[in-house]
């Protein structure tokens, strides 16, 4: 009975098989194909949403971050409604689209004082505009005027008398600078006669380099370098410096040497300071003084060694240094011309004058 139901069960026919079959691929095909277009629908969302933030973050500048307030900032004498106007930039412009160049070009066009220029974007809608001046050092003559200058070389102002805290200079011949031009120089080749005028200034620019150094820059009252081999300092109202040349090899030297002269305690309070000669320096009083005595301040820095031990091997002692209160220096109001004992040699006297030399004092590197 068993077997015999068996044998009544209904078989699938080949046909149905196959159609089974194809029935089940295609189903997985179908399931592929959706898979495969739900995989592409994700990139396509995913590089859809990129571009949105992309342009989200190239708009937003644009946008949002428009200029709404400038201010300026830093010690000037420009007014902040000037440096504004200048500037062209305008409410509503794009902050990251402005050209700073071209924004700095134009302040430093219009004002010539201004030194540093710098521009700060602070988001989301201010620009800062921060500036220093520029100090003149320089009141440079020329025809009745004068051109105010920095120690930079640059030409700040145009005045009808020079300006306070600044140096006077005479005979410089600045023609043809005008505010916002810079005394040049040149190579020999290039030089023109432009840049020829040019080196009175650039030497006196070289002096005050020098002063400054050594921190006298503000007692130098004016310069006269009329004569480009007899160049004059007024020194506060006190000395005249003769300088002679403005030799770039021996001028330093000089200036030390200045300095350690004014700092000669013995040193009268006014008078002329002659330093033309190669290895001393002459004080005198005034021109139109009455007295004629001059002192004599030898410098032996530049002497060698051997030439000192020479003259005296033995060793100098306290009593072979110049001393203020044993040794006159200045000009004797008593009229004698006998020079005070100081261990030396007295210095030659002037062409043409009497033997009536004060005093010399002996200058080493100790003292400068």
């Amino acid at each position: 009975m068993a077997r015999q139901n068996r044998s009544q069960r209904p078989q699938t026919s080949p046909d149905r098989t196959g159609k089974s079959t194809r029935t089940s691929r295609n189903s997985r095909q179908a399931m592929q194909r959706r898979a495969k277009r739900r995989k592409q629908g994700k990139m396509v969302r995913r590089v859809i949403f990129t571009l949105l933030i992309a342009a989200a973050i190239v708009m937003a500048p644009t946008v949002f971050f428009r200029v709404s307030k400038v201010t300026v900032t830093g010690d000037t004498r420009y007014t902040d409604e000037e440096l504004v106007r200048t500037s062209g930039v305008q409410e509503g412009d794009n902050m990251f689209f402005l050209d700073t160049r071209h924004i700095i070009s134009l302040l430093e066009a219009k004002y010539p004082y201004l030194d540093t220029i710098e521009l700060h974007r602070r988001m989301p809608s201010t620009l800062q505009i921060e500036v220093t001046d520029r100090v003149p050092i320089l009141s440079i003559e020329n025809n009745g005027s004068y051109l105010l200058m920095d120690s930079a070389g640059k030409v700040l102002e145009k005045t009808d008398s020079p300006a306070e805290n600044t140096t006077e200079v005479i005979g410089a011949s600045p023609d043809g600078l005008k505010p916002g031009d810079w005394a040049e120089d040149a190579s020999d080749d290039k030089k023109n006669e432009k840049h020829e005028k040019h080196e009175k200034i650039l030497a006196v620019l070289r002096l005050m380099e020098l002063m400054t150094q050594y921190e006298m820059q503000d007692s130098i009252h004016s310069v006269d370098i009329n004569k480009a081999y007899d160049v004059r300092v007024q020194y506060e109202d006190r000395y005249t410096i003769l300088l002679g040349s403005m030799d770039k090899e021996k001028l330093e030297h000089k200036i030390q040497f200045l300095q350690a002269i004014l700092k000669e305690p013995s040193l009268p309070e006014s008078g002329i300071i002659d330093l033309t000669g190669d290895s001393e320096a002459r004080y005198r009083p005034q021109e139109d003084s009455t007295s004629n005595k001059t002192v004599v301040f030898e410098d032996k820095t530049e002497q060698p060694e051997e030439t000192q031990t020479t003259e005296d091997p033995t060793p100098e002692t306290e009593t072979d240094k110049p001393d203020a209160d044993t040794t006159d220096t200045a000009p004797s109001d008593t009229g004698e011309d006998t020079p005070a004992d100081t261990g030396t040699e007295d210095a030659a006297p002037e062409s043409g004058q009497e033997d009536n030399t004060a005093a010399v004092t002996i200058w080493t590197d100790r003292h400068l």
